[in-house]
């Protein structure tokens, strides 16, 4: 059985032989005398023309999430700078606090800040005997870490007791804004992207299913259209161009 899963030369030319026999009467009737219908040939050609648009989508697909990550990528590095400089600044006024004898519900709350508490996930490993146990590890996903960040900016804004100390160190209210402002900006941004993905795996799938079926029904109705290409150059001509040809490393040609 040929490998062939996306569309490609060999797909385009058994679209083109079937549309071809359809189209042309004499050979239509040859291939119905031998106990074809048109329908074998006519599910050949709508697979064909079907992984065709869908390879086209696919492609599509491909680009616009190429554009979707780049619009992504400088942004979010630039967010990631901004706020690791501003927690530096933090992690300098916690020493800050901690000198001035700050009160212990003010030292806990900026330690919690400092924290990163980027959304946890839970997976399944197995262990030295074999044994499944579940572990959790911190999610590195772009869009925990941009949840991460404005969370982070909130909870400075809110913490006033600590404004002046924030100050001192170039980190005052407008520069939190900012940073919540340019992290909340980029959560469309990354749904979007998300959203591309998905339309991008839906085409490579729905082509998959193109391809195999025009696949199955090429390989069950070969032995016909081998047998009208016997009394036909046309036919047979086809049939050449639509062999599927593996990797020149194999060294083999198979003809369905």
């Amino acid at each position: 059985m040929s490998k062939i899963v996306t569309f490609d030369s060999t797909i385009a030319a058994r679209t083109r032989a079937a549309a071809q026999i359809l189209g042309t009467p004499d050979l239509l009737a040859s291939y119905e005398a031998r106990g074809g219908i048109p329908e074998d040939l006519e599910s050949i050609r709508d697979h064909g023309q079907t992984a065709e648009a869908l390879s086209q989508a696919q492609s599509a697909a491909q680009a616009q999430g190429g554009a979707a990550t780049l619009a992504v990528l400088g942004p979010f590095v630039a967010l990631q700078k901004e706020y690791s400089a501003i927690m530096a600044a933090v992690q300098a006024v916690r020493h800050d606090l901690e000198k001035a004898k700050a009160p212990v519900e003010v030292m806990t709350a900026v330690d919690k800040i400092l924290v990163n508490e980027a959304e946890v996930t839970i997976r399944t490993v197995l262990d030295k005997d074999g044994k499944a146990k579940k572990k959790a590890r911190k999610s590195a996903s772009q869009e925990a870490l941009r949840a991460e960040i404005a969370k982070d900016a909130r909870a400075l804004l809110n913490l006033a007791s600590i404004h002046n100390a924030l100050e001192k160190r170039k980190v005052d209210g407008p520069r939190l804004s900012k940073l919540i402002t340019v992290a909340e900006s980029l959560s469309g941004k990354l749904a979007e992207r998300a959203a591309t993905k998905g339309s991008q795996k839906a085409a490579t799938s729905a082509l998959h299913a193109a391809v195999d079926e025009q696949k199955q029904v090429w390989t069950a109705c070969y032995r016909l259209l081998a047998s009208v290409g016997r009394e036909d150059a046309r036919v047979a001509q086809l049939l050449s161009e639509a062999a599927y040809k593996r990797s020149p490393k194999t060294a083999k040609t198979r003809t369905a």
